[in-house]
């Protein structure tokens, strides 16, 4: 005599979810990263000199670059020292914009104090100096 064995019921389909938690969460971490890696800076390189009690800012609105061979840029636009006022004001700067001086650590005091007087005379207020 032959047995005859009832058909198991087949399991249901589960949906495992796990992997595609890790997968999402290393795509979420792989696109911080890379946005994180495109900031923009507005400066252009020079050998700041040091600060020990430096303070970084997050809100970069103009920067002026003073490099070691007294040229001035403003974020990355050369300009004239002479012509600082009018490109500032073109800008549209106000007593709020708060403006990074980035001088290479050679440029001399009178210089960085006279970029500073024409933002000053453009209506600027707030300023920072870059210090490593």
């Amino acid at each position: 005599m032959m047995k005859i064995r009832a058909r198991r019921q087949p399991e249901e389909a589960e949906i495992i979810i796990i992997p595609m938690i890790d997968t999402m969460m290393f795509l979420l971490m792989f696109f911080i990263v890379a946005s994180l890696a495109l900031a923009v800076q507005n400066g252009l390189p020079v050998n700041l000199p040091k600060a020990s009690t430096g303070v970084q800012h997050s809100a970069q609105n103009v920067t002026l670059t003073l490099d070691q061979a007294g040229n001035l840029h403003l974020n990355t636009k050369a300009i004239a020292v002479a012509d600082e006022t009018t490109e500032l004001k073109t800008l549209g700067v106000t007593d709020s914009t708060l403006v990074i001086i980035n001088a290479d650590g050679r440029v001399s005091h009178g210089m960085v104090t006279s970029v500073m007087d024409n933002a000053r005379k453009a209506g600027v207020e707030r300023f920072a100096i870059a210090t490593q």
